[in-house]
């Protein structure tokens, strides 16, 4: 009788304590999944404000290497305005902005921790003047994102934007160091993007 009385109790406290510990198990593989998550999602490693800032510096570095005589009141054209960076459109995990006369815009989407997880550059127009633009922002954010070689980095953005032409429908790649620089035709144009090499 007192071992019925022990087996009973015994069967009821693992009866009890069994559910428990599968929910103990299960919150550590939910944990376990998030985190690796988590850790596969990898940005670029710069804030957007950042970015905007290092761009507004940038950007007239490339106008000078380019020997453009203007590039001091150039500059201010292609200035991202920091203070309107999560305005437009009112998406939290997006960064949207355009710069310059052609009004190029910027595009890029937001990694969980708020750094930029792609940075693209968007060339809608066909006109020469909306090309340059298009080709200076490319080059200036390759510039601040990349550390390759500053020198070669516009013949590689050109020659990816032109087998991305070349070849309609498909993404063109290249790698750089730990970044991957990426050109492809879209419905609303043709799109240089930026995001850490996987």
């Amino acid at each position: 009788m007192k071992n019925n009385i022990i087996r009973r109790s015994a069967t009821a406290l693992l009866t009890l304590l069994l559910p428990l510990a599968l929910l103990g198990g299960c919150d550590r593989s939910v944990d376990e999944k998030l985190a690796a998550q988590a850790g596969a999602e990898k940005s670029l490693g710069i804030s957007p404000t950042l970015f905007a800032t290092k761009f507004n510096r940038s950007v007239r570095d490339v106008l000078e290497d380019r020997k453009d005589d203007n590039a001091a009141r150039m500059a201010p054209l292609y200035a991202i305005d920091v203070t309107q960076l999560h305005k437009g459109g009112g998406e939290k995990h997006s960064f949207q902005t355009q710069v310059g006369p052609a009004q190029t815009s910027l595009i890029g989407s937001l990694a969980k921790d708020g750094d930029l997880k792609t940075i693209g550059v968007l060339l809608a127009s066909r006109t020469e003047g909306a090309r340059n633009e298009f080709f200076l922002c490319a080059e200036t954010a390759a510039r601040i994102l990349t550390d390759g070689d500053k020198a070669k980095l516009p013949d590689q953005i050109k020659r990816l934007v032109n087998n991305a032409i070349n070849n309609p429908g498909q993404r063109m790649t290249i790698a750089v160091g730990q970044r991957l620089l990426s050109a492809e035709i879209i419905q609303q144009g043709l799109m240089f993007q930026i995001e850490q090499s996987q």
